[in-house]
């Protein structure tokens, strides 16, 4: 039990920290308008009075106007800092490296001597 309690919490912390709270309230902003306004209009035209960003509600005003101070914040608060704790840098120095003496290859003379037949060999047709 305690377990799916904390699945839950970290998905709502997830869903708040990409800002999913604006979506679900823009969404219940848009739901009441088209209530409002199909109760005067028909339903194309509420629909189209609610998406035409002509028409917005108060809920949408409010919406708006926090998501671009919560924008201007983070916009603010974003500075650089210097790292203290990695400020310096050691630099070091590797051995040198020594190279790599391949063994060489001793060719017996007795090999050279057999050279392959000439014409080469056919198989016979089956």
């Amino acid at each position: 039990m305690t377990a799916r309690i904390g699945h839950a919490v970290v998905v709502l912390a997830l869903c708040l920290s990409i800002g999913a709270h604006w979506v679900v309230l823009q969404s219940v902003a848009w739901g009441t308008m088209v209530v409002r306004y199909s109760q005067q209009v028909s339903l194309t035209q509420a629909v189209a009075h609610t998406f035409d960003g002509d028409h917005p509600c108060s809920l949408c005003k409010r919406i708006s106007a926090a998501q671009h101070s919560e924008k201007k914040r983070d916009a603010q608060s974003v500075t650089l800092k210097p790292d203290l704790i990695c400020a310096t840098r050691r630099i070091i120095l590797l051995p040198r490296s020594a190279d790599f003496l391949f063994p060489g290859l001793k060719v017996n003379a007795s090999l050279l001597a057999h050279s392959p037949p000439t014409p080469p060999p056919r198989s016979e047709p089956v």
